[in-house]
């Protein structure tokens, strides 16, 4: 991870894996193959409650230091670090003060805040991906408070895939779940971004992994530990069919799949588009001007599947 590289580089870790129709492999910064993991035995994550964002915890100050400063130049300067011995973070942090009252007084997004503000008491919230810390600090007159906070934080990248196929043209959804203490089952983190770096407190998570279009579904736990990343690949056992409609390049089609048991996916719009399926036997259907075309399939893990329609 930028923030931390170096010496992430220098630690290698292997979490466990944990999985529901796929293969998870978990490492920090290393390669690694995909390793088998038992399948899921508790509650499905997708029915656990939902947050937008994690409760702000009590912030670390590592260093402090304060500094004789002449009437009207008192204030803070402040950074971040993601552990007791990292670097200071250089990227955008969220940086907000406020009065006693909790009014915001001070806002940015800069690896450091540098603020002029009268002697008194205020509150220093802290912002960085789902990261989010709080701390209270008071400001004696003629006085410079110099303060580094440690975020106590680490990242998790995602590498979904297709099992033989690598990463479809599908757009991967990942969800990511505090697994410790009061905010278990809480979403902390969303991305439909593959390999982007999600950066959260360390902790116990868990990722649920699925795709725009399809029903494919798997999960992994993974361990976050402070100033590291964690790799993690997820391979779907699952089939990838590809629709096609040929005819007027100009037609508005609408796509519908449906599994055996009638149930039916979301509706997908355009020529063409690439869905991600458990193993199984379904139908699909594509609406044109009116008319409804029909084609029934069966589609196996890791295989490829050409469903051409048209009029």
């Amino acid at each position: 991870m930028h923030d931390n590289s170096t010496r992430a580089a220098q630690h290698r870790h292997f979490g466990g894996g944990l999985r529901a129709a796929g293969r998870v492999a978990v490492f920090m910064l290393a390669i690694a193959g995909p390793v088998a993991a038992a399948p899921p035995t508790d509650v499905e994550v997708s029915s656990l409650p939902a947050a937008n964002e994690m409760p702000a915890r009590r912030a670390i100050v590592r260093d402090i230091a304060i500094e004789t400063v002449a009437a009207g130049k008192e204030g803070f300067e402040l950074t971040a670090r993601l552990s007791e011995d990292g670097e200071l973070i250089g990227r955008p942090i969220g940086w907000t003060l406020r009065l006693a009252s909790g009014e915001p007084i001070f806002e940015s997004e800069a690896p450091d805040a540098n603020i002029i503000t009268e002697p008194g008491d205020y509150t220093v919230d802290i912002s960085y991906g789902a990261v989010r810390l709080s701390q209270t600090m008071s400001l004696a007159p003629g006085t410079r408070l110099i303060a580094s906070f440690v975020l106590d934080a680490g990242g998790i990248r995602i590498l979904p895939r297709v099992q033989g196929h690598g990463l479809p043209a599908a757009t991967p959804i990942s969800y990511i779940y505090a697994r410790d203490g009061a905010n278990a089952g809480r979403l902390v983190a969303k991305s439909n971004e593959p390999g982007e770096i999600l950066r959260v407190p360390s902790g116990r998570y868990r990722i649920e992994s699925r795709f725009a279009t399809g029903n494919t579904m798997a999960l992994a736990d993974v361990d976050v530990k402070a100033g590291l990343m964690s790799a993690v690949e997820i391979d779907h056992a699952a089939g990838l069919a590809r629709l096609a409609f040929v005819g007027s390049p100009q037609a508005d089609v609408y796509w519908r799949v449906s599994d055996e048991t009638g149930a039916i996916m979301a509706p997908i719009r355009g020529l063409n588009a690439d869905v991600v399926l458990r193993p199984g036997n379904y139908s699909a259907t594509a609406e044109v001007a009116g008319e409804v075309l029909t084609a029934r399939f069966t589609i196996a893990a890791g295989e490829l599947r050409d469903i051409i329609l048209g009029n």
